[in-house]
């Protein structure tokens, strides 16, 4: 089993953002900053299902069965690595939009 710690953000990111161009036609008058929000919740989006699929294998193993703990050691890993990305988004968000705000004012 191999370890996907592809925290390669900018990468990841870009990627998120090139299938929402795709599913939502793209150029439809969405300022970037939303877009940006919409490309960070994909990624989200993708850990949380990681995170949904440990919690099945969780249910249909045994409580103190390998599976159950592997997947279980899984979850709580995902868990984390969503804590930390929604933290960052929510970082990133709010400070882009102040950065915005303060930049409207001294127009």
């Amino acid at each position: 089993m191999s370890v996907d710690f592809s925290f390669n953000f900018s990468s990841d990111l870009a990627s998120a953002g090139i299938r929402g161009l795709g599913e939502s036609g793209g150029g439809e008058g969405e300022s970037w900053l939303v877009a940006l929000a919409k490309a960070m919740g994909m990624m989200l989006g993708d850990i949380a299902e990681k995170m949904q699929s440990a919690v099945d294998t969780m249910e249909g193993a045994g409580k103190q069965s390998k599976e159950f703990m592997t997947a279980q050691t899984e979850f709580q890993a995902q868990s984390q690595l969503f804590s930390m990305l929604s933290n960052t988004v929510a970082t990133a968000i709010k400070s882009i939009g102040e950065g915005l705000t303060a930049n409207a004012r001294k127009t």
